[in-house]
This record gives structure tokens, sequence and C-alpha cells, in this order.
């Protein structure tokens, strides 16, 4: 039963695989992914909503191409959790600022959780209300202040947004998600006039697949990881990273690596800590190319707070 269980899983993941490859190219991303989803999926996968059975308040900040002019900024405060068993719930609020654009965006989360003996597969969903304006540009002589879209977007206009998402486990050990951000995307205020906005049309997707090699009689965990996206307003990008935990994360470190599109690559180191209940990562990344001489990095901090469910908190390590 267990073989068959683990043979269905596998076969779900090439099939995924060779879905989203196989995928006609999407020309954009939404403003606000962190990178750290690749071992706190939850950022981008509804599917991880309340999966580890605890329940969990994370806050995140990214700046990207530090000392750049209007580089991008984003910020994000997340509460997720597991409920009745099988059900996750979950409510995140985003607020992203490139150059003269503002976003900022409220995210509902729903995820349902299957046990199959060492499998554990999980189904999410997300809503979201975006609102999106500009600003600083009223008085640019180099903006035509005609233009429809322009004024539309000084005055502010609503989004209406859904993804979907799916995460798993084997063993605890081998875990995979494939997720779609941005799925539903629809105006919730006219534009006059007869205006194409192609944005509305673009397929993003996230693809994570790795695995868990825990080496007992040392308290230290290995843990490599693929993530294959492709989202909006950003290339397609493959990334491989190698996350290290010793005595149950209270000291994390990693290394990772990606390429993608336009000959896009760069380079990230990873530390980290446990503190009982709190966990604290920072990330830097370093673009390989020229780009990098023109700015000092990516840094991306997150903070973890996690209260573990009754039964884990009973003999959890609180060193």
């Amino acid at each position: 039963m267990n073989q068959k269980i683990q043979f269905y899983t596998y076969t779900f993941l090439v099939f995924a695989v060779s879905v989203l490859l196989t995928t006609q190219k999407a020309s954009a991303q939404e403003a606000g992914y962190f990178s750290h989803h690749y071992f706190e999926p939850v950022l981008i996968n509804p599917g991880a909503t309340g999966f580890r059975g605890d329940h969990e308040i994370l806050g995140g900040y990214r700046s990207s191409y530090g000392d750049f002019p209007d580089a991008p900024r984003s910020y994000t405060a997340l509460y997720h959790g597991s409920f009745a068993d099988n059900i996750g719930l979950g409510l995140q609020i985003t607020a992203d600022k490139v150059g003269v654009s503002n976003l900022l965006e409220g995210q509902l989360n729903y995820a349902y959780r299957f046990n199959f003996d060492n499998v554990m597969l999980s189904i999410g969903l997300s809503t979201a209300l975006q609102t999106y304006h500009l600003s600083d540009v009223a008085s640019d002589d180099n903006v035509d202040q005609s233009d429809i879209l322009l004024q539309e977007a000084v005055d502010g206009y609503t989004i209406f947004d859904g993804s979907a998402g799916v995460y798993g486990e084997v063993d605890k050990k081998f875990f995979f998600g494939v997720s779609f951000p941005n799925l539903i995307k629809n105006r919730l205020t006219e534009i006059e006039g007869d205006i194409n906005l192609p944005d509305f049309d673009v397929f993003s997707y996230a693809l994570l697949v790795g695995y868990r090699f825990n080496i007992e009689n040392y308290n230290f965990t290995v843990e490599p990881s693929l993530n294959i996206t492709d989202l909006r307003y950003s290339p397609f990008m493959i990334n491989g990273n190698l996350k290290f935990s010793f005595l149950e994360e209270q000291l994390v470190g990693g290394i990772g690596y990606a390429f993608g599109e336009h000959d896009e690559s760069y380079a990230s180191l990873l530390l980290g800590t446990r503190i009982n209940a709190l966990r604290l990562y920072y990330s830097y990344d370093v673009n390989l190319g020229d780009f990098q001489k023109y700015n000092n990095g990516t840094h991306e901090l997150t903070l973890l707070y996690r209260i573990p469910h009754k039964a884990e908190a009973t003999t959890a390590p609180t060193e």
C-alpha cells in the first residue's frame, strides 16, 4: 500500500513538471514575492497553509538591488494555522513599492489536508484584494498626463485575485509543491475606452521539490531543494538551494544558485537561528551579471514565531 502511494505521488510530480515545462511562456510577475518560500512554502503556495499542524506568525521584508534608485521594497505579515485536524486557514497582508508604483494586498488562504499512511497531501486556494496606485507623477514633464491608464493608476484601482496550490510530504522527508499564483485576476474598477491589458492573461507557476536528510547522531539536517518559477514581471528561473540545520535549527545556514532567461543569474547566502519558538532568517543575494556594479545586492529578512500544537508542545525542546 505504501509503495503504491509513493508511486502515485512521484507520478504526479513527474506529470506536474512535464506540464509546467511545456506550458507556453508567460511574459510577466506580480509584486511582493519572497525568495524564502523554498523553506516557508506558504509564502507562495496556499496548499502549505497550516500544513505543519501548528500556528505560525510570520513577518518578512525584502530590499532588492540596494542603493539603486527607486528599487523594489516588499513587506509582508502572515498568520496561518491548523484547525479541526485537516483544515488550514491563513491571512496575509503585503505591501510593495517599486519606483512610483504602490501595491497593497490582503489575502485569505484555505487548505485541506489528506493523510495516506506516510504521505500527507494538502490542496489550497487563496483569494485576495489588491489596491494599486501611482504616486509622484503629477508634476513629471516626461509623463503624458492625458494617458487614460496613467490617470486610472494615479486615482488607484482594485483587483480581485486568486491562487491555487498543492503541497505534500512523504515520510516528512521528501517534499514537493506546485502553485499557481494570480490564477484568477479581475479588475473591480472599469477603465474607459477599449484598452487591452495583457498582464491579466499571464499564466504564473512555481514548482518546488526537495528532500531532508537527517543525520541523527550529529543532530544535523541537510535539505537540498529545487525551485522552478515563472512569475509575473520576472524572468523564468531555476533555483537550486542547499539548507543546513544544526541542533534543531538553533543554527541555520544555506547557499543557493539561480539562473534563467536573459542571462539572469545570482548566488545567495542564508543564515538563521532559533530561540525557543522564534526563528530568524536572513539572506543576501548577489547578481552575477553586470547589473551588480550598480547596486549592493538583495537583502531579505524573515521572522517566524511558531506555536506548536498541544501534542508537540509537551515534547518540544525549549533550550
